[in-house]
């Protein structure tokens, strides 16, 4: 048992973007004979490997559980990506927000709200209010057609103020434990609430700012907006509000992480 243990976290690298099914993995580790038993070991070397990092999941996708090795998979990017995409394609077209919705398809779907308000707030995409409804533009359209100067950076993220050196006390290595272990207590996915983060450092939310305006600059974490006006306060307040969004970002995920 323990060496088709050690074959899990192989397999779920295999799988690549497709992710690993619970079933696959239960019947690599039990056999087809019992592949519907959930056994300790199995449970403990996901806990273990979520916890880690290594993995994130489950996620539900067709009536199935998939496990990911860590940057594998659906994400708020990928998702984003694919409405960019979209939204060239469209050419001077305009895309609504359901119209848009629509058309992303597969796990992104689920990170289809994360990954709009990415790729409005990157400026890889315009958003266009007309009375209660939103329309996407391009950038790169918007340039050609309506004269509008598209970003010359590209940047992935929207540009921060120049930052304030991070206390020393307060560094990537001492932050990344406790990101790690938040992500993997929601089941791998990349987006911790700054709020949460700022619980576990026990620290000041002023230099929590600081290292992450910081590090979104140097490329190294992306901060996200909020998608949901349910959050509770104290998860708002915890934010980073940025000049000329209205909005706070109260999400962080870090790039290239395990």
């Amino acid at each position: 048992m323990a060496s088709k243990l050690d074959d899990i976290l192989p397999s779920i690298i295999g799988a690549g973007d497709s992710g690993l099914s619970i079933g696959k993995i239960t019947e690599k580790v039990a056999g087809k004979s019992k592949a519907r038993e959930r056994t300790a070991g199995l449970r403990e070397m996901l806990a273990t490997l979520l916890r880690d990092g290594a993995i994130w999941g489950p996620l539900k996708f067709r009536g199935t559980q998939l496990y990911f090795a860590a940057g594998r998979g659906p994400s708020i990017e990928t998702a984003s990506d694919a409405i960019v995409g979209l939204i060239a394609r469209s050419g001077v077209k305009l895309l609504s927000k359901p119209g848009l919705e629509a058309k992303v398809i597969g796990m992104n779907k689920r990170f289809f709200a994360d990954g709009l308000k990415h790729a409005v707030a990157s400026q890889a995409i315009l958003e266009v209010n007309c009375g209660s409804s939103k329309y996407y533009l391009h950038r790169d359209v918007a340039a050609d057609y309506f004269g509008f100067e598209a970003p010359s950076t590209g940047p992935s993220q929207p540009r921060p103020p120049e930052p304030i050196p991070a206390p020393p006390g307060l560094t990537m290595d001492s932050l990344l434990p406790a990101y790690r272990r938040l992500k993997a207590e929601q089941g791998g996915f990349s987006a911790v609430k700054i709020f949460d983060l700022m619980q576990a450092l026990n620290g000041s939310k002023e230099d929590l700012h600081q290292l992450l305006i910081e590090e979104a600059k140097a490329g190294r974490v992306t901060i996200h907006p909020t998608t949901s006006v349910d959050l509770p306060k104290q998860v708002i307040d915890a934010g980073i509000r940025l000049p000329g969004f209205a909005e706070p970002f109260i999400t962080v995920v870090v790039k290239n992480e395990p």
